[in-house]
């Protein structure tokens, strides 16, 4: 058998081998689950720029300017006009954007680093063509489909909920930056009338 004649023979099994290779179980989902990893990569650095920090200062200032206007406005004898009614109006919806935020930022690392796990663990498979899970399941397409629809319905889950979390971080932030001066100023004015009154008295 000359080498020419070997080498004809040789390179077709080569070719049938990687040709199988590429149709093995759960091949047809490695580009959807490649492109939730790198959505989800994209997410984590939206996610790392949000400063836990900041968001618990900025909450806590809220919350303060909150407690003041309280106890003012338990108290009948001081008067709130309508421009006073919306701009309290305005500051209760930056309570409510911000009261879990910081939580939100945390729960977000964590489904985040979830969701990058999971995704590597099944590329991994797919690639390595293993056929059986830690639990003895066989790992062949019909597998692939289910684990890869519930590995990218978590991701659109996630993603959703990075969307949602910066929609209202950005509109907390936003009207307390815009609300923050006007609502000192009325607590200045609203606990000078107070003293006021409490001198009359």
């Amino acid at each position: 058998m000359t080498r020419s004649f070997c080498i004809g023979l040789v390179l077709p099994l080569l070719l049938a081998l990687s040709l199988s290779n590429c149709g093995g179980p759960g091949q047809s989902h490695l580009t959807p689950l490649r492109d939730a990893a790198a959505q989800v990569e994209n997410g984590m650095a939206q996610v790392e720029a949000w400063n836990v920090d900041t968001l618990e200062a900025v909450r806590a200032r809220v919350n303060e300017r909150v407690g003041d206007l309280t106890w003012l406005m338990a108290d009948s004898t001081l008067t709130f006009s309508v421009a006073d009614g919306q701009l309290i109006g305005d500051w209760a919806r930056v309570k409510r954007h911000l009261k879990d935020a910081p939580q939100r930022v945390n729960a977000l690392n964590e489904q985040g680093a979830l969701c990058t796990s999971q995704l590597s663990n099944l590329l991994g498979a797919i690639r390595s063509g293993a056929d059986v899970d830690a639990n003895g399941v066989a790992m062949d397409n019909v597998y692939f489909q289910r684990q890869a629809q519930n590995e990218l319905h978590a991701v659109a889950t996630w993603l959703a909920f990075v969307e949602d979390t910066r929609r209202l971080i950005a509109a907390g932030i936003d009207l307390e930056n815009v609300t923050r001066a006007p609502m000192d100023s009325l607590l200045q004015a609203k606990r000078s009338e107070w003293a006021q009154h409490i001198v009359a008295e």
